[in-house]
Formats: C-alpha cells, sequence, structure tokens
C-alpha cells in the first residue's frame, strides 16, 4: 500500500510559526512578568529593612541614656522601686529592639576586628594584643549589618608596670 504525501497548506504553516512565535512571546512576557514580582517583593521588604533600621538607628541613644543611667544609679538608690523600674523600661526597650532584629556587637575579651570595632584608644595592659579591654560605646548589627561599630580601647599588649 503507497501512502499519499499530504501536501501542507502554506497558509497553515504560516499559521503555525505564527502560534508558535506569540507562544514564546507570551511564555517571556509571563516569566518576565513573575521575575517583575519576586523583584517587587524584595525591594518592599528592602525598603522595609531600611525603614526600621533608619528608625532604630535613632532610637540608639534613647537605649544609650538608659544604660548609661543605669551604670551610674548611686548605690544607696540600687534597690529603690524607681530605679528598678528605670532598669525594667531599659530591658523592655532592649527586648523590642532585639525582636525586631537588633544585635549586640561583642567587644571586652575578643580581639578587635576592624569590621564590627572601631577603636578610640589603645593602651598599654598585660592583656594580648588587639584584645578590647573596655567598651566605651556599644555596637548593633541589624539584619546581619554593622548599624554602628562598637567603641572600644584596646591593649597594645605592652604592660611597663609593676607586677
Amino acid at each position: 500500500m503507497i501512502m499519499k504525501k499530504e501536501k501542507t497548506n502554506p497558509q497553515i504553516k504560516v499559521l503555525e510559526e505564527k502560534i508558535a512565535e506569540l507562544t514564546a512571546g507570551w511564555q517571556r512576557a509571563q516569566a518576565d512578568f513573575e521575575n517583575y514580582k519576586k523583584r517587587s517583593a524584595q525591594e518592599k521588604i528592602d525598603l522595609c529593612n531600611n525603614s526600621n533600621a533608619n528608625l532604630i538607628y535613632d532610637i540608639l541613644p534613647v537605649l544609650d541614656n538608659f544604660q548609661l543611667a543605669a551604670k551610674h544609679v548611686p548605690e544607696n538608690l540600687k534597690d529603690d522601686n524607681w530605679a528598678l523600674g528605670i532598669k525594667q523600661i531599659e530591658k523592655q526597650l532592649e527586648d523590642v529592639l532585639a525582636s525586631e532584629g537588633l544585635e549586640k556587637i561583642e567587644t571586652i575579651g575578643t580581639k578587635f576586628d576592624p569590621n564590627f570595632h572601631e577603636a578610640v584608644e589603645h593602651i598599654d595592659s598585660d592583656k594580648p594584643e588587639d584584645e578590647i579591654i573596655e567598651e566605651i560605646l556599644a555596637g548593633y548589627k541589624f539584619n546581619d549589618s554593622i548599624l554602628r561599630p562598637a567603641k572600644v580601647k584596646i591593649s597594645n599588649g605592652n604592660f611597663h608596670g609593676e607586677r
């Protein structure tokens, strides 16, 4: 049995090519739209994170002042209800900021790291060289980015005093 080869209508071939072209264009447009939605969602997240970082950065001096006040409460007032209340407000502020992603940078007893710390003074000490021996101002990270480096005093490792 001999099969007849069907003749392809030139118009059908043109229409099939047009369908393929339109389908490919539609698929590209759909992929572009999905990418746009992902990019737009990420931009919203970034905008929100930047806004939060700016607000938290502006609140840090308030936290610093609470910490400074708590540090300098006179000994005879340490158990006073007012002083304890101020300490509790400080703790509450720290907890709220931590729940939003704020993290304190470790300092005293750690090795100086210029990515996290700012050295304001080098001091002769019996501690190893570049060990942080005093924190002047707390540093913080927010969502894994440095919001404010810690200002610290570091050891030169050159102790010249008597032992």
